[in-house]
């Protein structure tokens, strides 16, 4: 079965803008993801998620140790170009980088400035299974109350974006998918912190 440019692509991206807009909704796209069976670096679902974002307008910046056959599948794909990690305007994160690799990324990567927020790097991360957290909570536009983090993770992970996300309208947004087909968001403008009682996951 073969991906629907048009079908397959703009379904994951009106996902995408439902899980911008509700922060913490985990959205499934197994359907569509399982029409990318022929990729091999990364998760189907990220492989989606990258074509409904990336063109030949936007840099994009690959961690991890797959990073030369993600970037080259990336570049055929969408024609984007490869830029640092202080200068894209896509990081992508698969399964298996090194936390600390990710932390100097995060540390280092672009999140706009007061004049032009949306000169920022959005991430796409390659998380565990997507289905909700008992340790973190989500806060601010688009939730109710609050809301359940889609996945766990780290202190200092959610230090790192906390400090790129402090200054209003500046900052990153982050995009989790999985290896089931599942993506959720979570936006600058959403507050990240521990429930009561619970310790940070590491």
């Amino acid at each position: 079965m073969q991906i629907d440019s048009v079908h397959d692509i703009q379904k994951v991206y009106r996902e995408l803008l439902q899980c911008m807009a509700r922060p913490g909704r985990i959205a499934d796209i197994r359907e569509s993801a399982a029409k990318a069976d022929f990729v091999r670096e990364c998760h189907p679902a990220t492989f989606l998620v990258i074509q409904s974002v990336l063109d030949a307008e936007v840099t994009f910046h690959v961690l991890g140790d797959r990073s030369d056959a993600i970037r080259r599948k990336i570049a055929d794909y969408t024609f984007a170009a490869h830029a640092s990690a202080g200068e894209a305007d896509y990081i992508i994160a698969p399964a298996g980088t090194f936390e600390q690799e990710l932390l100097d990324a995060m540390r280092a990567c672009k999140a706009g400035t007061l004049e032009n927020p949306h000169q920022s790097a959005t991430w796409i991360i390659e998380s565990e299974a997507l289905e909700g957290t008992a340790e973190l909570k989500l806060s601010g536009p688009g939730i109710r109350d609050e809301a359940d983090a889609p996945i766990a993770l780290s202190e200092g992970l959610v230090s790192a974006r906390n400090m790129k996300t402090q200054e209003f309208p500046t900052g990153i947004d982050l995009i989790f998918t999985d290896g089931d087909g599942r993506i959720s968001c979570i936006p600058r403008t959403t507050a990240i912190s521990a429930k009561e009682e619970s310790a940070w996951v590491m």
